[in-house]
């Protein structure tokens, strides 16, 4: 049986794990609107993930904000989380991505990967 755990869930704890280091920054986090997003990966390695990405936008961050944005879109082999921040006269996106297949599993399903002999 394949782990499933949930984007948002991981990334609402990091989040509030986070955010006090980003306010003592003096950023504000915002995030738009998106579904919910199952994933074939353990919760601890997602939201190790997205704290490590939170810590490393709020130490890059320049200015007053932090931008997150799950980036799902359909046919992708991954979701994407990204940060914005601003640095200097310009923006900085950093972010991590998470694979929608359990990983060694994915070539079974095509000929290119089955072995004859």
């Amino acid at each position: 049986m394949t782990t499933q755990s949930c984007l948002h869930c991981a990334l609402a704890r990091a989040l509030k794990r986070e955010s006090a280091d980003l306010a003592a920054r003096g950023l504000t986090v915002s995030m738009g609107k998106s579904e919910a997003v199952w994933l074939p990966l353990p919760g601890a390695r997602l939201y190790r993930a997205l704290r490590r990405l939170l810590h490393d936008a709020g130490a890059a961050a320049n200015g007053p904000s932090l931008k997150l944005t799950v980036i799902d879109l359909p046919g992708k082999s991954h979701v994407e989380v990204t940060a914005t921040v601003p640095v200097g006269r310009g923006a900085r996106v950093l972010g991590t991505a998470f694979p929608r297949h359990v990983p060694g599993t994915l070539a079974r399903g095509f000929a290119e990967a089955v072995t004859i002999g």
